[in-house]
């Protein structure tokens, strides 16, 4: 993968719109013991089920990120990827992946030139683009706050990320029930930067399969990553002939953030995930 330093100044015009708006655990799906447990004595079934939940509560916890209104935002319909810095081929093939992988949760990609939603920027200055970003338009986040804007601009991880949500996307209302509340919370735009410097060993589609994690679900920044995620790759030793890849749990993870009911409480809404995680299981989107 080439790092082109004049495909940023190229399209420098859209990067400056979009800067302008703004586990622990088991597998999915995994499943107990064959063997039964002694008539009359269910507890071994009962312990392993409850260890799975635990651990796929605990991998939605650290996956997900709440807006202001306690709440998981989602994409709305339509996603514009964009991505520059690199060679224009490889571009195309991470905007496709992400393509491929948003299918499956409901989301179209619409084919350029469409108004960009997620601009995903390879550079060997990350930390430079970032603190800029972050002294020059901190007006664009003010709503999400100065403590999210700083974990992006000091963050040293490979790919740092922030969003713009809108909590009434769809207008704010009074639901009638306790039980739901009324904003409706959707991403408006999302910038990701990967410093070029820090993916060396990685193939394009190692990396474009973390990137369209991060842009579809919007995990925290600063939070340690799941084993059973992708998000560790950048942690793990790879195993000899392996390829990090989207995993089962970031599949199905995607699958229940994309089908919870976006009016339910942050705790409604994780659980929700979860128990789709363990009854439901999905393929990694995209397969």
């Amino acid at each position: 993968m080439a790092y082109d330093g004049s495909a940023l100044s190229r399209r420098s015009a859209l990067a400056a719109f979009l800067l302008a708006l703004f586990a622990i655990a088991l597998p999915a799906g995994a499943q107990p013991p064959t063997a039964q447990p002694p008539p009359g004595n269910p507890q071994p079934d009962v312990t392993v089920r409850g260890q799975q939940e635990r651990a796929l509560r605990a991998f939605v916890e650290a996956m997900s990120d709440p807006a202001r209104s306690a709440q998981l935002a989602r994409w709305n319909r339509e996603i514009c990827p964009a991505v520059i810095g690199i060679d224009p081929a490889e571009a195309v093939f991470m905007e496709n992946r992400i393509g491929e992988i948003a299918a499956p949760l409901g989301l179209r990609r619409q084919q350029a030139p469409c108004l960009t939603t997620m601009l995903i920027v390879i550079t060997s200055d990350a930390a430079g683009l970032a603190t800029a970003f972050a002294r020059h338009y901190p007006i664009t986040l003010r709503t999400e706050g100065r403590a999210r804007l700083n974990r992006f601009a000091f963050s040293s991880q490979p790919v740092r990320w922030i969003s713009v949500i809108d909590l009434c996307a769809r207008g704010c209302a009074d639901t009638g029930s306790r039980l739901t509340v009324a904003t409706y919370p959707e991403f408006q735009a999302m910038i990701v930067i990967v410093d070029a410097a820090r993916i060396a060993g990685f193939s394009l589609g190692e990396l474009s399969d973390y990137v369209a994690l991060v842009a579809l679900g919007n995990p925290p920044l600063a939070r340690s990553r799941p084993s059973t995620s992708i998000l560790s790759m950048f942690e793990l030793d790879r195993p000899p002939g392996a390829r990090f890849t989207l995993t089962a749990n970031d599949g199905s993870f995607l699958d229940g953030l994309y089908r919870t009911d976006p009016h339910s409480t942050l705790g409604q809404q994780r659980a929700a995930i979860a128990r789709r995680m363990g009854n439901d299981p999905q393929p990694a989107p995209g397969d």
